[in-house]
């Protein structure tokens, strides 16, 4: 009788192991996906602004890269919950904007512009709900990180929606301070990252000094854009987060095993 309970054991702890890898690896994965639904927002918003005269090619490339990577993301998890179709609906409205003629996109094109961020909004909050939903039992260094790479995406994609008076905001709720607010949290998050992570200080330390560089130009909003400079910088940021992010999912589930 006991050998067979052990048995039984033994078995339940087999099928369990590879669902905890499978919680850290989703996780990950949707982490990934809304970081690059972040970065395409951000770069279609640069594409279409009004203050730059000539438009730069790579910032289409950049936002079209995104949008594959979302994709291969979405196939690799499976296509949870409802987030193809709502995939679908944004990047139907990225190709409407970019058939109509050259120079009319930026100027004429901004109800349409309205609808790829109200389209990018409903599916970062499914993509929000899904992951908020695998967090429970995760280590806290990778939701650190994972947190520090949203809002910084967060700051940033908001900087690029200000330049457009008739675009909505519609992945955050926008309030009065809202700057302010995304920026005490940045530096929290930093300084948690420090503490959770003390090995990688001279990293967090350089994000720092990368963030303080653009953070004025953050705060003080209304004038002087430099939307390329602010995405070059914060994007380093979180593209450095992600990557730290992908190392400690890789090294909780190899622990878990």
């Amino acid at each position: 009788m006991v050998l067979h309970l052990k048995r039984i054991l033994v078995l339940a702890l087999l099928f369990l192991a590879p669902l905890a890898h499978a919680d850290i690896q989703r996780l990950q994965q949707l982490h990934e996906f809304r970081s690059q639904g972040f970065l395409a927002g951000t770069y279609l918003l640069i594409d279409n602004n009004l203050f730059e005269r000539v438009r730069e090619p790579g910032n289409r490339e950049i936002y079209r890269d995104a949008l594959g990577n979302m994709d291969s993301l979405l196939r690799q998890m499976g296509d949870p919950g409802d987030l193809r179709p709502l995939y679908n609906d944004f990047v139907g409205l990225v190709r409407e904007l970019e058939q109509l003629p050259e120079g009319e996109q930026a100027y004429y094109g901004l109800a349409t512009v309205n609808r790829i961020m109200m389209a990018h909004g409903k599916l970062e909050n499914a993509a929000a709900e899904l992951y908020n939903a695998e967090t429970e039992g995760s280590a806290a260094p990778l939701l650190a990180l994972h947190n520090q790479s949203i809002e910084t995406s967060r700051i940033l994609l908001l900087y690029e929606n200000n330049m457009f008076s008739s675009v909505g905001v519609y992945f955050i709720q926008a309030q009065e301070g809202i700057f302010n607010t995304l920026d005490a949290r940045i530096k929290e998050g930093s300084a948690e990252l420090k503490t959770l992570l003390p090995n990688h200080q001279d990293t967090f330390n350089q994000l720092d000094k990368q963030y303080g560089f653009i953070e004025p130009r953050l705060i003080n909003h209304h004038t002087d854009w430099v939307p390329t400079i602010a995405a070059f910088y914060l994007r380093k940021n979180i593209e450095t987060l992600d990557t730290l992010s992908s190392e400690q999912a890789n090294l909780a589930q190899n622990n878990a095993g």
